[in-house]
């Protein structure tokens, strides 16, 4: 194996397997930190960061595998990928969140709940627990699968 072939792989598993990785073990410590009422945020950025840093990686193994970022026609798709992705996911999932609030609002509920009440901090820490460790067993069984491992 070259060192460039090596330096490649390192790459890639920093960045495809560990990053995620540590992003699961990042939300996993802001839903327990979030649950005790201390500070969480600095874990749930770092958990997002995790994420971002795969996704980059990912965008330029793309543009690496199509003839380099000056292949016009791969640029060209990436972007359209990109708005398609962000036009279809993105923005229907933001509009429902909207209309969901909407309906809170029209209902009362906000005004009675508060997010500083404790119930509601116990509810939502139980929902985000069980939230990464669903997506935690999705992961598992995508990488599982990817690479032919139990069954």
């Amino acid at each position: 194996m070259s060192f460039n072939g090596a330096i490649t792989n390192l790459a890639s598993w920093a960045g495809n397997t560990m990053m995620p990785t540590m992003a699961g073990m990042f939300f996993a410590g802001a839903v327990y930190r979030y649950s005790k009422s201390s500070p969480f945020e600095h874990l749930l950025y770092g958990g997002f960061a995790s994420l971002m840093c795969s996704g980059m990686l990912r965008a330029l193994e793309g543009f690496v595998q199509h003839a380099g970022p000056t292949n016009a026609d791969a640029f060209w798709m990436a972007s359209m990928s990109l708005v398609n992705w962000t036009a279809n996911v993105i923005l229907p999932m933001f509009a429902l969140t909207q209309l969901a609030a909407m309906a809170l609002h029209m209902a009362g509920v906000v005004s009675e709940i508060y997010p500083g009440s404790i119930w509601i901090r116990k509810f939502v820490a139980a929902v985000a627990a069980l939230m990464v460790s669903g997506m935690m067993r999705l992961a598992e069984s995508l990488v599982t699968q990817a690479h032919g491992v139990g069954g």
